[in-house]
């Protein structure tokens, strides 16, 4: 199934990453597309949704915005948690 072209202009994703500081932190830092390695993610949708994870796969993240994008096309009152 497709998501319409309005509710994914609505439901921009920015991604985060998470990685070491070097004094033992995990820092998150926005991702670029220049980024090589091995990641933590999270999402953040341009309508105010988030993904609070601190640092899961990317496919898990991908499925979780997906189906928010997904409740947001079906059931316009749901906020897709």
């Amino acid at each position: 199934m497709t998501t319409r072209a309005e509710v994914m202009k609505a439901h921009r994703g920015r991604w985060f990453v998470y990685a070491w500081d070097g004094q033992g932190h995990i820092e998150r830092m926005p991702h670029t597309a220049t980024m090589r390695g091995t990641w933590g993610w999270d999402v953040e949708c341009s309508c105010g949704w988030a993904t609070h994870t601190g640092g899961a796969t990317r496919r898990s993240i991908e499925q979780d915005l997906w189906f928010h994008r997904w409740c947001a096309q079906h059931d316009p009152q749901s906020n897709g948690d």
